[in-house]
Parts: C-alpha cells; structure tokens; sequence
C-alpha cells in the first residue's frame, strides 16, 4: 500500500506538471482547429486516428463532435479510424500496421475533408503514413503532439502542441483529451452555417 506521504508527493507533482501544461497551451493554435472545423462544408468529414490512449481520445472527440453539434444546421460529421476492430486486425494482418489508417482513408477520404492525428511522441508510423495520404488526397490535416512534438507536429497542416516532459504519457493525453472538449464547446458556441 502506498504512504499517504508518497501518494501526496505524486499527486502533488502529476498536478503541478498538468497544471503547467495547460498554462503553456498556445490558445491560438485551439482557436485556429476551431474556426477551420466550423468552417467545413456540410458535405466535409473529419478523420481522426491515434494509437493507445490516443486511439481511445480519437473514439472521444468523434463523439464529442458529432454529438455536440447535432443541434446545428451544419452538424460534424467525424469518423474514428480508431473504431473498427475489423479494419484494424484485417490491414495489419494483410498489409501492415503502418497502413491501418492510411488505407481506411484512401477509402474514404476525399479533398476537403480533415484529418486529426493524436499522438503524445508525434513519431507513430501509422499516422505519419495517414498524414502523408491526406496531403495525396488534399486532405487538410492537424496534429495534437506532446513532448517534443515528433515528425508529425512538422508535417500536418495545423499542429496544437501540449508542452510536458519526455515520458509524461498521461499528462499529454488527458491535456489532449481536455482540447477535444475546448474544441467541442467552440463548435457549440459557434453560429451554425446556413
């Protein structure tokens, strides 16, 4: 059993270093995902797709958007590449695993359309793939980094980046989790596009 001394010393330090991140968060870049996700035409699909507890955050903010905008005119439509188990376990059994987003969206996708790519490290194989198909399909694209922001916080069109330490996984992921809904509630608080 952990020492009401220790427990108080990890929480007091994982508090301290969430409450950093946030403190650091460009607002501007949140801003800027939010107007260009009102922005998109009725007939546009959002994509998102993460690995681990990413993947989980992915199967989130496609809720959180869908959901939380159906009582607009011109509600989200957002899709998890996270979500089909089928899909997932079939391309990485016949392809590989670097392809299990990438392929789903040459399914899928189509130009303007938008891409969201979780990932603490910024340096997963698959979604650097997925990033590269979108450009192909002219699919815009951002990126939700952590740490030091990896490959893919350089190569997505957009990039909201959660300052935190190499190795704070759970800092990144619940400050991401935390955008998805920052996200939500400026596409609620939005007027719906005729």
């Amino acid at each position: 059993m952990i020492s009401n001394n220790l427990a108080t010393e990890v929480l007091s330090s994982y508090r301290k270093e969430i409450n950093d991140a946030i403190e650091n968060l460009r607002l501007e870049e949140i801003i800027r995902a939010s107007q260009f996700i009102g922005s998109l035409s009725k007939n546009s699909t959002i994509f998102i797709a993460g690995n681990g507890g990413s993947a989980t955050t992915a199967s989130h903010m496609a809720t959180d958007f869908g959901v939380g905008s159906l009582r607009r005119r011109n509600p989200v439509r957002a899709i998890s590449l996270t979500d089909n188990i089928g899909v997932l376990t079939a391309t990485s059994n016949d392809l590989s695993y670097a392809d299990v987003f990438s392929e789903q969206l040459k399914l899928l996708a189509k130009p303007n359309d938008f891409l969201i790519l979780i990932s603490a490290s910024g340096n997963s194989e698959n979604l650097l793939r997925a990033c590269e198909t979108a450009k192909k399909l002219r699919v815009k694209t951002l990126s939700l980094t952590g740490f030091n922001g990896g490959e893919l916080k350089n190569v997505t069109d957009l990039n909201i980046h959660v300052p935190s330490k190499m190795g704070s996984y759970g800092i990144v992921e619940d400050v991401h989790s935390m955008i998805s809904h920052m996200i939500t509630e400026c596409i609620r608080a939005a007027p719906s596009i005729q």
